[in-house]
């Protein structure tokens, strides 16, 4: 399925030449605080170019700026390494960085809520910057940006600029991580989970972004997810300090962004703590967006997201052209986005979808207007979640029998510790089966590590499971 980027779908972004035509003087002041944190936060130190082996030229890599207008109107700079020539000799595995999962944010959300927490979210200004590098990495400053740090400190960097075919270059070593290198997440997360766990915090080991530490009593919780973090403690003064040691620890050169109270944007959701004992995940923003941004053709509405025939796949039926084909892979991605966050309902329709954005025809394109056209008549829906009891976890599951189109099944499945789906899921199954009854099995089995993953997260959050209940309607499966 598509995996669509956090910020990509939702802001406007710009190359650096493009960026400062598009903001002009607002662009530019926007660019000098950004290439300012490179000077300030010390990430690198000049190196002479001419000293570089062909090797170590062959593997610099080129230093990229973007220009981006964020939702509140602030033109925002962001720098970063073009990493791709370190693919060839990093493997996968040495540069994964653990992030939050949404699973994981749900439940510590509606725990929040439930126990009536205070919470405080907490952005870290040039993260990466902040963690030290453990290779050597050379970069090249081009352009603007090189004259800019020259001019910042000539006695530093004017002996090492280079004329390189009538443009300004500079030549770097990495001492701190910087944003596009393949190794900059997992640094900053060795960082960030190094100083947790020197503060007494302990990391829930089935979420390695997720730690806790018994203060006054009560559990303190915090999570992130790079660079954004969420902190919950009933006693607001708590927070206050914890608080604190993270502006000692990471905001020395620039303030941390912070926000108190009960209403917070975290991971493109807005969570709302304002009605006791309920967490209200709202995308509300992001949906009116993407509404807004449609042709006039998709005006309209509609009282379901999808028809009775949505599985059914017309072979017959014209393909899309390039255009449209890209429109549909776009909207598809962006309803991704959404549904497996604030939007449950949208997520069968989704589901199908995402396995047509290959070989999308006009059948397909229809089933994505009525979508949106549901999409905007429900415009102000949001997922409200609550628990009732920490002890008990319910989950659903159910298959519909050999309903897509190569005799696949499809299933169906919900867990819950009282109000709203915790975590929901609608799926295509990978195999195919003989019954129903093998339909209901291969759905139940896939599920169950989901269920197993939340008892085990739950009981590592220090919670008692006492019942882990798990529904099934059908007779022979049961059996």
């Amino acid at each position: 399925e598509l995996a669509p980027e956090l910020e990509a779908i939702a802001l406007t972004q710009y190359t650096l030449k493009r960026g400062l035509k598009e903001f002009g003087k607002d662009g530019l002041v926007a660019l000098g605080k950004e290439v300012e944190q490179l000077y300030t936060r010390k990430v690198s130190k000049p190196v002479d170019g001419d000293n570089l082996t062909k090797e170590q030229k062959r593997a610099t890599l080129r230093y990229l700026m973007f220009l981006t207008q964020k939702r509140c109107g602030r033109i925002k700079a962001r720098g970063c390494a073009d990493g791709r020539k370190q693919r060839e000799t990093t493997n996968k595995e040495d540069a994964s960085a653990p992030t939050v999962s949404i699973e994981a944010v749900m439940l510590s959300s509606t725990i929040d809520a439930c126990e009536g927490r205070d919470v405080a979210t907490v952005d870290i200004p040039g993260a990466f910057m902040q963690a030290d590098i453990d290779e050597v990495v050379h970069v090249k400053f081009e352009g603007e940006i090189a004259e800019m740090l020259v001019r910042m400190d000539p006695a530093l960097y004017r002996k090492y600029v280079k004329d390189e075919n009538g443009k300004t270059m500079l030549y770097v070593e990495l001492l701190k991580a910087l944003y596009g290198t393949l190794k900059a997440a997992l640094l900053f997360w060795k960082l960030v989970s190094a100083k947790l766990v020197s503060w007494g915090f302990e990391i829930n080991p089935y979420d390695w972004c997720v730690a806790n530490k018994m203060i006054n009593g009560k559990q303190c919780t915090i999570l992130w997810h790079v660079d954004d973090l969420k902190i919950s403690h009933v006693d607001n003064e708590v927070n206050t300090t914890i608080i604190g040691l993270i502006d000692a620890e990471f905001g020395k050169e620039a303030p941390l962004t912070v926000t108190r109270g009960k209403i917070h944007e975290y991971l493109g959701m807005t969570l709302d703590f304002t009605t006791k004992g309920k967490v209200k995940i709202k995308m509300i923003d992001y949906a009116e967006k993407m509404i807004k941004d449609l042709p006039e053709e998709f005006d309209g509405e509609a009282p379901t997201p999808a028809a009775n025939h949505l599985f059914t796949v017309d072979e017959k039926q014209t393909k899309l052209d390039e255009k449209r084909a890209q429109f549909f892979h776009t909207y598809v991605a962006k309803t991704l986005f959404l549904c497996k966050r604030a939007r449950p309902d949208l997520q069968t329709v989704v589901s199908f979808l995402c396995k047509r954005v290959r070989d999308c025809d006009e059948d397909d394109w229809k089933k994505l207007k009525l979508m949106l056209c549901y999409l905007h008549t429900t415009i102000d829906l949001f997922l409200t979640l609550s628990i009732d009891n920490l002890s008990i976890i319910k989950t659903w599951v159910d298959a519909s029998y050999a309903i897509h189109a190569d005799m696949r099944s499809h299933t169906g499945s919900a867990i819950m510790m009282g109000k709203g789906v915790l975590y929901g899921k609608s799926s295509k199954q990978k195999l195919n089966t003989k019954s129903s009854t093998e339909a209901e099995l291969v759905g139940a089995s896939d599920f169950l590590s989901q269920t197993t993953w939340t008892r085990n997260f739950i009981e590592s959050q220090w919670y008692k499971i006492d019942e882990s209940e798990f529904f099934q309607d059908n007779m022979s499966a049961m059996k």
